[in-house]
């Protein structure tokens, strides 16, 4: 049972990641995302044992699974297999035909609005690299100043925002529109 909890973990993982890990560039790439996201890592060896890239141990050490728990969004292992393994609905994939806007495709200083039930609304300033600042905020928990990091916005899915800075606070992951996603995503003319 703790393989396929760990297999749920490794696939998503690699969702979160944006790709799959089949390269050293992949595992390399993984190690500076952890970096960012959440202020910690793994050796990119651990990575590779983990992926079975290269041989390695059978068993993997709790505080690892902790810390990819960590990376996609979970406060450690134990909460991850009871809130997500342990589920009983089904646990689907499928593919996403929404539109969507990347931060890539945002030039700095331009502002994108987004919108979420009921009645919130965010218009944000792109600051480069994915990196946005919250210029006006509508009934929502984010306030004008907060600032973000998020790589791309799609339409009709939740908003998973990396490295929400709120109040002055340390950073935290912060979820939009959980419950229907996003439903507006434009581009702002000044």
């Amino acid at each position: 049972m703790e393989q396929e909890h760990l297999q749920k973990l490794k696939t998503l993982v690699e969702e979160s990641a944006m790709h799959p890990l089949k390269t050293t560039k992949d595992f390399e790439a993984l190690h500076w995302q952890m970096q960012e996201r959440v202020r910690d890592t793994l050796s990119i060896s651990t990575l590779k044992r983990m992926w079975g890239y290269v041989d390695g141990y059978d068993t993997t050490r709790e505080d690892t699974l902790d810390l990819l728990c960590r990376f996609v969004g979970y406060p450690d292992w134990h909460t991850f297999v009871s809130d997500y393994c342990n589920v009983e609905s089904e646990q689907t994939s499928h593919r996403i035909v929404s539109s969507t806007l990347s931060a890539d495709e945002l030039k700095v200083s331009e502002y994108v609005a987004i919108e979420w039930n009921p009645n919130r609304r965010l218009v944000l300033s792109h600051k480069g690299k994915g990196v946005f600042e919250v210029m006006y905020a509508q009934n929502s928990k984010i306030t004008q100043g907060d600032t973000l990091h998020c790589d791309r916005f799609i339409l009709n899915q939740p908003l998973y925002i990396d490295n929400l800075v709120h109040n002055g606070m340390p950073s935290v992951m912060f979820v939009v529109g959980k419950k229907g996603g996003i439903t507006k995503v434009e581009r702002v003319r000044e």
